[in-house]
């Protein structure tokens, strides 16, 4: 969908918002998999899993990114609660790790915050990540990334999200929509808008265990097939 940040998915708890964490059934876990647009040798997967009780959410997950002998991990954790009603909290802590090779290995570590508040329908959210401002020990930096977003779903058969967000100077606005064709089946859409970016893709679930693909579209890197494997258990 590219816009999740306010939308009510363990997953998105580990990249977009940690307060998300809250939003789960109680156990829970995934793998993702891609060949980020097409480019030869060079894969993206990820592996997470989460826990959530009525007042206490956390998750985990490894993400990594390799091509040739260059590789990125990133260890993730989270942790959300319930302070208030209808208003959840999050924090984020990951390990970034860097595999070059000749001395060129790198680590530093990165932190997110959170907050997320529901009343019916109507989800509003807002995530601070990297908050830290970590750096390389070559001087780089991980600059901070601020994004408010929002979520409604008018009716049960759509899902309707936006997030806005800035990094330096950066700012970038992303739609996204969900139709959910049976409680089965959804299909999902979304554009960006930094740079123009187009996206779709499909959830399908039998019982406890669902399947998604989602076909992102780059007007200079061109066309990236992600696909997921998730299982949950009330």
């Amino acid at each position: 969908m590219l816009a999740g940040a306010a939308v009510p998915d363990w997953q998105h708890s580990l990249f977009l918002n940690p307060a998300l964490s809250m939003d789960a059934d109680r156990v829970q876990a995934g793998v993702v998999y891609s060949r980020p647009y097409g480019l030869p040798g060079l894969e993206w997967g990820k592996a997470c899993a989460g826990w959530s009780s009525a007042r206490l959410g956390a998750g985990a997950g490894l993400s990594v990114l390799s091509l040739d002998r260059y590789h990125e991990y990133d260890a993730q954790t989270v942790i959300g609660g319930m302070p208030a009603r209808n208003v959840a909290v999050g924090l984020g802590m990951h390990a970034l790790v860097v595999e070059a090779g000749q001395n060129h290995d790198d680590f530093v570590p990165a932190v997110d915050a959170g907050v997320c508040w529901h009343s019916g329908r109507l989800r509003v959210g807002a995530a601070g990540l990297r908050l830290n401002a970590p750096r390389w020990r070559d001087g780089t930096e991980l600059p901070l990334r601020v994004v408010l977003a929002g979520s409604w779903q008018p009716v049960d058969e759509v899902l309707l999200a936006l997030d806005l967000s800035r990094e330096q100077s950066d700012e970038d606005a992303a739609f996204g929509a969900e139709f959910r064709l049976i409680p089965q089946l959804g299909l999902r859409f979304g554009v960006g808008t930094a740079p123009l970016r187009f996206a779709a893709g499909l959830a399908a679930a039998v019982g406890p265990v669902g399947f998604e693909y989602a076909y992102q579209f780059h007007p200079v890197l061109k066309e990236s097939h992600v696909f997921g494997l998730r299982a949950a258990w009330h």
